[in-house]
C-alpha cells in the first residue's frame, strides 16, 4: 500500500515523498483510510494527511466535494487537496484531506464506563450535537450542491431521489414490508422547508473534539434536504444507542439515550430556532427505513452479526418508528 498511495501522490504533487508506512485508521464500514507523514508537499498542506480510498466512484466524489465545499465556507471539517478518480481498471475514488487531531465524542465509551460518565455526557454531548448541526445548516447551500451535481450527477442529492433509492435497495433486498412502508412515506411526505446542506450521519463517532473545538467527518451520507433529515437520524440513534449493552446495564444506558435525544432537540432548537420540526416523525421513519434495509444488506453479506455494523443494534427501534409511522408491519 506504500506504493501505491506513493505512486497516487507523486502523479499529482511530483516532489512529494511518503515518510514510512501508511497507519491503517480503523472506525468506517465503507471506506479505507491510511494516516500518511508526507515530505516535498505543497505549501500549505501539512505534512500529516489522511489518504482514503472509496470503494464507489461516484459516492467518494460527492463527499470529497461536500467536504471541500463546507470547508471552503468556514465549516470545521477537513481540508481536501485531492479528490480524484482511481486508477484505470481499479473501481473506487481516492481523497487526501488533513489529518483531523483529537477523538471521538463517545471515545472509550465501554461498559461500566457507560454509567460513570454518563452524567457528563448528558449535559455536554447533546449541546456539541446541537449546536454544531445547526451551525452546519446556517451555510450557503448553492455553492455545495453546484460542485456536487457536476461532480456526481447520478447519486441521490435530495430527499426524494434519496427515497426513491430506498425504495429500490428494499425492493432488491425483498424487503417487501420495508418498500410498502416507503410506499406509505412517499404518499406522506410533510411541507417542504427551505433546503441546508445535511451531514446525513452525524453521530458522536462522527465528531472530534480537541482542545481547539469539534470537527466533523465523514460526508458520505450527505444530501440537500430539510433540516429534518439531520435531526432525526442523530436523535434515532442517540434514544437508541448502537452499542453492545451488558442486560443489566441496558435500561439505563436507554433511559440516558432518550434523555440526550430530548436535550439534543432542545439544544438544536436554541441554536436555530427558525426551523420547524413538524416533520420529524416522518424523516425518523425514513432513517428507520434506511437502517432496516443496511442492515438486511449487511446481514445478507457477512451473516447475522451484519458484520459488526452498530446499527443492527437500532434495527429493532427503527422497525417499532416505521410500522408505527405507516401501519405496515415491519419486520427488524
Amino acid at each position: 500500500m506504500t506504493d501505491e498511495i506513493g505512486g497516487l501522490l507523486a502523479s499529482h504533487y511530483p516532489q512529494m515523498q511518503v515518510e514510512g508506512v501508511p497507519e491503517p485508521l480503523t472506525g468506517g464500514f465503507w471506506a479505507q483510510m491510511w494516516r500518511v507523514r508526507v515530505t516535498g508537499q505543497p505549501d500549505p498542506m501539512p505534512a500529516d494527511v489522511v489518504v482514503r480510498f472509496a470503494p464507489h466512484p461516484e459516492m467518494g466524489a460527492k463527499e470529497a466535494e461536500v467536504q471541500r465545499g463546507v470547508a471552503a465556507l468556514g465549516f470545521r471539517t477537513p481540508a481536501v487537496w485531492l479528490s480524484t478518480a482511481a486508477t484505470p481498471g481499479e473501481q473506487g475514488w481516492w481523497s487526501v484531506m488533513d489529518f483531523a487531531p483529537g477523538g471521538p465524542l463517545l471515545a472509550g465509551l465501554e461498559g461500566a464506563a457507560v454509567v460513570r460518565r454518563a452524567p457528563s455526557l448528558v449535559r455536554r454531548l447533546p449541546v456539541q450535537l446541537g449546536e454544531i448541526m445547526a451551525a452546519l445548516h446556517l451555510i450557503d447551500p448553492q455553492p455545495v450542491t453546484g460542485a456536487v451535481r457536476r461532480a456526481a450527477p447520478s447519486v441521490a442529492w435530495t430527499v426524494p431521489e434519496v427515497t426513491e433509492q430506498l425504495r429500490a435497495g428494499a425492493a432488491g433486498l425483498g424487503r417487501a414490508d420495508v418498500a410498502a412502508a416507503l410506499d406509505r412515506l412517499a404518499d406522506r411526505v410533510p411541507v417542504p422547508t427551505a433546503p441546508v446542506i445535511c451531514h446525513g450521519d452525524l453521530h458522536p463517532f462522527n465528531v472530534l473534539a480537541d482542545a481547539s473545538g469539534l470537527t466533523v467527518l465523514d460526508w458520505t451520507g450527505a444530501i440537500l434536504g430539510d433540516p429534518c433529515f439531520d435531526i432525526a437520524l442523530t436523535e434515532l440513534l442517540l434514544a437508541n444507542p448502537p452499542l453492545p449493552l451488558p442486560r443489566p446495564l441496558a435500561p439505563v444506558v436507554r433511559a440516558a439515550g432518550r434523555l440526550l435525544a430530548r436535550r439534543f432537540i432542545a439544544a438544536y432548537r436554541r441554536a436555530n430556532p427558525a426551523v420547524p420540526l413538524d416533520g420529524l416523525p416522518w424523516f425518523r421513519a425514513l432513517h428507520s427505513a434506511r437502517v432496516l434495509i443496511d442492515v438486511t444488506r449487511l446481514r445478507t453479506e457477512h451473516g447475522p452479526d451484519a458484520g459488526g455494523h452498530p446499527w443492527r443494534f437500532v434495527a429493532p427501534a427503527a422497525a417499532r418508528h416505521l410500522s408505527a409511522a405507516t401501519d405496515v408491519e415491519v419486520q427488524a
